[in-house]
């Protein structure tokens, strides 16, 4: 299923944080998803994915997984690898905390290192603030980058979530070293256009190209994909 999805080219959310912070309520909210959303430990074990289409036409995938508790014991990163996997595949992380838990700078942290665990540092990620209904004081909370107040449960916010998924999708692009034959001009059009050309070449079997380009374009690109070294 994974393998298709990346074949597809649609970028992938993955819906992460720590155990009961909404995670579900968040994927039904937005997707209608039917996910199992209860106050219990692991209550998601197998990861959902949902399309999702954004207001601006795009569409993305949303992945929700299991929640992360503190020290989380490693047998236990083994049992649930093909979940957690998502997060490390995924193009975008949105990582939802309960900010009405007095836990929730811990709970937080927790995630955090648990994501670095998984590799996922580097990737862009939008902290959603959630259950902000209930909080009574959000000074306690780490300040994070890209973060959005919302009620998962109420929808409060999503136009606000929304937005900032819009506003993360120009950034998930892969950097690719292409040689495009030079009866296949459109495809570079196509390139140039959609693209971010970082160096052009013209070869005596074709034109070089270095750019960072999103998933879709990369699949088709695929029988183009060469060595940076040939230049």
């Amino acid at each position: 299923l994974r393998r298709r999805r990346q074949k597809n080219g649609i970028p992938t959310a993955a819906i992460v944080g720590y155990t009961n912070a909404g995670k579900s309520t968040l994927m039904n909210a937005l997707t209608k998803a039917g996910v199992l959303a209860m106050d219990r430990l692991f209550a998601t074990l197998d990861p959902t994915a949902r399309k999702l289409t954004l207001p601006d036409g795009r569409d993305i995938l949303l992945i929700d997984t299991v929640g992360f508790i503190r020290k989380l014991p490693h047998h236990l990163i083994e049992s649930f690898h093909s979940t957690l996997e998502e997060a490390s595949l995924a193009d975008l992380i949105i990582h939802v905390c309960d900010a009405s838990s007095p836990y929730a700078y811990e709970q937080i942290t927790v995630t955090d290192e648990l994501l670095e665990r998984l590799g996922c540092a580097g990737k862009p990620v939008i902290t959603v603030l959630n259950k902000c209904d209930k909080s009574a004081d959000m000074g306690m909370l780490p300040a994070k980058e890209n973060s959005v107040l919302m009620s998962a449960k109420t929808g409060d916010g999503t136009d606000a979530l929304l937005a900032a998924i819009m506003r993360a999708l120009p950034n998930i692009r892969t950097e690719a070293a292409l040689l495009i034959p030079y009866d296949d001009g459109e495809f570079a059009a196509e390139v140039r256009k959609t693209g971010e050309v970082k160096k052009e070449a013209y070869l005596e079997n074709g034109l070089f190209m270095k750019v960072r380009i999103d998933r879709k374009t990369l699949a088709e690109a695929e029988k183009y994909l060469c060595d940076e070294d040939i230049l």
